[in-house]
């Protein structure tokens, strides 16, 4: 009896502590100063004639999803003309065609409108430079044992001439899309601006990857305007590289005007591939 009432006692203290754990994770979440009406994602690039951008309601509890939003309009102006976009078979995303030649070092225009409110955003379209074999940021080295190479892609690298995204396909990698908003886990980064300092740990984050001598990777180098280079410096500085006075990374400010969420991207890309072994 003795011992059934001490495990009565262990078990309502368990409980309790569990209830109190719960509670104290939910208060310790940070909801975000402002409530948005809508979040963009997406914007032009030009390696491919169809352009995407999706429309979001973003979600304000860490349980729920952003929602699609439909019924849009949304234009972007290259400074030559209008595109004007169509919502997709799959709600809340937006594409055109554009058979435009690139606008290099000008301002691209997005309007959005939507109930009864408008929402611009500006992205000027810089000019990749080529992929140089030197500066591939990344690492590889080759086993002659086995004729494989093993290889490492940081997401973040520091010290570059220009700021750029990259996104690098091998095996079981898909290839860039942007039509597919679920690839960001796959992007890497180089900055021009220096690592964080010391109240923001930067984590070593990377990828790494075994392939056969033969096997070919895929690897896209996506220009970052000025601003928006910015924009993922911030956003990183609360999210990769949080640290003790980091706040919610939905308060970063993009570049789309009124209540709105996001940023809206121009960029030039460049792709090559490679077999592993030219790495």
């Amino acid at each position: 009896m003795c011992c059934f009432r001490n495990y009565i006692a262990v078990l309502m203290l368990f409980l309790c502590f569990s209830g109190c754990k719960k509670i104290a994770m939910e208060d310790s979440f940070l909801k975000p100063r402002r409530v948005y009406d809508l979040a963009v994602e997406g914007g032009i690039n030009t390696l491919t004639r169809p352009q995407y951008i999706r429309l979001t309601k973003p979600a304000l509890h860490p349980d729920s999803t952003p929602k699609p939003i439909s019924k849009a309009s949304v234009v972007v102006n290259d400074g030559k003309t209008n595109m004007v976009f169509r919502e997709t078979t799959t709600a809340g995303v937006y594409t055109v065609t554009n058979l435009n030649d690139p606008n290099y070092n000008y301002a691209y225009t997005l309007t959005i409108k939507y109930d009864n409110k408008t929402y611009t955003a500006v992205d000027t379209l810089r000019q990749v430079v080529n992929i140089v074999d030197d500066f591939l940021p990344l690492s590889a080295r080759q086993r002659s044992e086995t004729k494989t190479v093993d290889g490492t892609i940081p997401k973040h690298t520091f010290g570059y001439v220009n700021p750029n995204k990259w996104f690098i396909a091998y095996q079981d990698i898909p290839l860039w899309n942007p039509a597919k908003f679920d690839q960001t886990k796959y992007y890497s980064y180089t900055h021009i601006l220096g690592s964080p300092n010391s109240l923001y740990p930067l984590n070593n984050l990377k990828r790494t990857f075994t392939l056969g001598q033969d096997d070919y990777i895929s690897i896209y180098k996506i220009s970052l305007s000025e601003n928006y280079a910015k924009y993922l410096y911030a956003v990183f500085m609360e999210t990769d590289w949080s640290g003790l006075f980091s706040s919610v990374p939905v308060n970063v400010e993009g570049n789309i005007s009124g209540n709105a969420q996001g940023y809206f991207s121009v960029s030039d890309v460049d792709m090559r591939r490679y077999k592993a072994r030219e790495l």
